[in-house]
């Protein structure tokens, strides 16, 4: 709440008192480093032999540099969300972020790379070579670093004031279930705050904004408590009074509720069924010229990483590809973002390695520790299981 205006600070100049949470506090600000700070995002095209590659990467840093400028220059276009080129092609740690490496202070990232984010605006992109590959590097922001020096004393409420609280919360309780007047109206009437909790599931623990309330999900999915009812719930620094809107039975879903979700993916599929249905036949150049785009060329796609430029992730059309021969063009496919047509120009087929120990030895672990969880997910499918745990947790 205070965090701009502390950062906003000079140097030896104080602030306060103020109140933050439960506390009362006052702060000084001691020490300042301007943009001491970067946030970054990378996608790391690794290669055969680069510092601590994955074995499975069998590129050469000829064909890693290609791929890098490739995704660098897709990067760079307006159109382009970094954080998905970086989650469906970054073969580093962070890919799953979407390349998000968060704030870092200067010298711990090797030194090309500290050089850039530091050297860099804010939302500059770029390519630098590390020993770990070669990196496109999107700087996302940059902070100054403080020190602040700050006093704090709790808040501590007098037992009147808890009283108060406890009447005011069973008061609005009972008016409310006695009320005519829907439960949320009710309640921003009375100038209290409403959220809606969707969802609920009956193992979960903590709500948004309450934290930890096992009680409460319990009341929830006790089979006395119907739709509608109201309680008063004890919760940390106050009390909270729920009202149960609706509980959902196991099985398929309600075409209301399914509809949100379902209604997207319906409209897609004709979509392209409808594109499909009045190109079929076509040649791709004939296939281009009537829907007014253009034959682009796209290159040193994988099946680990299946993005098209331009287009995105289409692991379909991908995989199509590499089932194809040289020179063979494919029928119309529909995929994750439109609908394709390609002539495959080249297949490249992996390097034969002398000897596959290593990498054999990396799926046997990746496979070794998935068994056990798999052989207990395959009992519970073939178990009858009544699942009673909510009653008693």
């Amino acid at each position: 709440l205070f965090a701009d205006t502390l950062m906003a600070l000079n140097v030896g100049e104080l602030f306060g008192p103020y109140r933050d949470g439960e506390y009362f506090k006052v702060s000084r600000m001691v020490k300042r480093k301007a943009n001491g700070s970067v946030k970054a995002s990378h996608i790391l095209i690794a290669y055969e032999g680069a510092q601590r590659a994955n074995p499975e990467v069998t590129r050469t840093k000829e064909d890693a540099e290609k791929r890098a400028n490739e995704l660098l220059l897709e990067a760079k276009k307006a159109d382009v969300v970094f954080s998905e080129l970086a989650r469906d092609n970054s073969d580093g740690p962070s890919a799953p972020n979407g390349g998000d490496l968060g704030y870092f202070q200067e010298g711990v990232m090797v030194p090309k790379f500290n050089d850039f984010a530091f050297g860099n605006p804010v939302g500059n992109v770029g390519l630098v070579e590390t020993e770990f590959g070669f990196h496109i590097i999107k700087v996302d922001d940059k902070e100054d670093i403080v020190q602040i020096a700050t006093l704090a004393r709790e808040v501590e409420p007098s037992e009147e004031t808890i009283n108060t609280l406890f009447t005011d919360a069973t008061n609005f309780e009972l008016e409310s279930i006695a009320s005519d007047k829907a439960f949320s109206d009710f309640a921003k009437e009375k100038q209290y705050t409403v959220r809606p909790v969707n969802k609920i599931m009956a193992m979960d623990e903590n709500l948004p904004g309450l934290n930890a309330q096992r009680s409460i999900v319990q009341w929830a999915f006790n089979p006395e408590t119907k739709a509608g009812e109201i309680k008063r719930f004890n919760i940390n620094n106050g009390y909270a009074v729920i009202q149960l809107t609706g509980k959902y039975d196991e099985g398929v879903m309600s075409v209301e509720d399914a509809s949100p979700t379902v209604l997207p993916k319906i409209r897609k599929e004709r979509k392209a069924a409808q594109i499909i249905g009045a190109n079929k036949g076509k040649s791709m150049e004939d296939l281009a010229k009537d829907n007014n785009v253009t034959v682009a060329d796209a290159s040193a796609l994988t099946v680990k990483s299946p993005t098209i430029p331009g287009a995105g992730s289409e692991p379909l059309v991908v995989g199509t590809a590499f089932a194809m021969e040289q020179g063979e063009t494919s029928n119309l496919i529909e995929g994750n973002t439109g609908v394709f047509m390609f002539t495959l120009a080249q297949k490249q087929e992996p390097a034969k390695l002398d000897n596959y120990s290593t990498y054999a030895n990396t799926l046997k672990n990746a496979n070794s520790s998935k068994v056990n969880t798999a052989v207990m997910e395959a009992l519970k499918e073939k178990a009858e299981i009544q699942d009673n745990r909510k009653t008693f947790y």
